[in-house]
Formats: structure tokens, C-alpha cells, sequence
């Protein structure tokens, strides 16, 4: 499909709300902003996406998914639904609830802010 690792996560978060800027970008992957700013030089060049001066705020650039980066959306879409079946083949709907619930619980323990929640 032409894209890179860790680029499809960048195009998901469009699709789901297209005009972020880099920096919410970056919040939402969990990733340092000049990691996000290499990812979106590369898949500007693609054309799957471009960078806009937001109209309201010049001093702040807006990222909206072009054509090209819409229809992306269907294909990688099945390519996560056929990884996920792979990866759960064998694994009952308990476990893979049960399952689900520990990794959000590791990766809310991962992103916790240091010292919160303890006592």
C-alpha cells in the first residue's frame, strides 16, 4: 500500500478526525513531535495526506488526509481484521476480553504519569 510502519496509525487518527495538528498528533500516538513531523514529511511526498495553515490561527498547521489517503482506509482496515484474526485463532471470546483488559491495564500503567496512583 505504500506506507510505512507506524503510518497507518497516523492515517486512522485522521480518520477519525481529520485537521489535527503534528503536536495532537503526536499526543495521540505516543511519540516525540519530530518523530511525527519526519512521518508526515514522508507521507506528504506520497500524497496520502497535506499540511495547512489553520485559517483562525496562522501560527498553527492543521494535517488533512488528501484523497489518496481516504482510500486507504478500506484496505488497511481489512489487513487489521485479517492480523486480528490470525492473532486470536484458538483464543476464546473470554480470553480475548480478559486479555484485552490486562494490555489496557499494562499500557495505563505504562503511560501513567510517574508517581500517580501510588500511595
Amino acid at each position: 500500500m505504500g506506507l510505512h510502519v507506524g503510518q497507518e496509525m497516523v492515517l486512522s487518527h485522521l480518520w477519525g478526525k481529520d485537521g489535527l495538528t503534528p503536536s495532537e498528533l503526536a499526543d495521540r500516538l505516543g511519540v516525540e513531535p519530530p518523530t511525527v513531523t519526519n512521518m508526515l514529511s514522508r507521507m506528504e511526498k506520497a500524497g496520502f495526506l497535506e499540511r495547512c495553515r489553520d485559517p483562525r490561527d496562522a501560527r498553527c498547521t492543521r494535517v488533512y488526509l488528501t484523497e489518496k489517503g481516504r482510500e486507504l482506509r478500506e484496505p488497511v482496515e481489512r489487513r487489521w481484521e485479517a492480523v486480528q484474526e490470525s492473532a486470536f485463532a484458538g483464543i476464546t471470546a473470554e480470553e480475548e476480553v480478559l486479555l484485552r483488559g490486562l494490555l489496557g491495564r499494562i499500557q495505563d500503567n505504562l503511560t501513567r504519569e510517574p508517581g500517580a496512583g501510588e500511595r
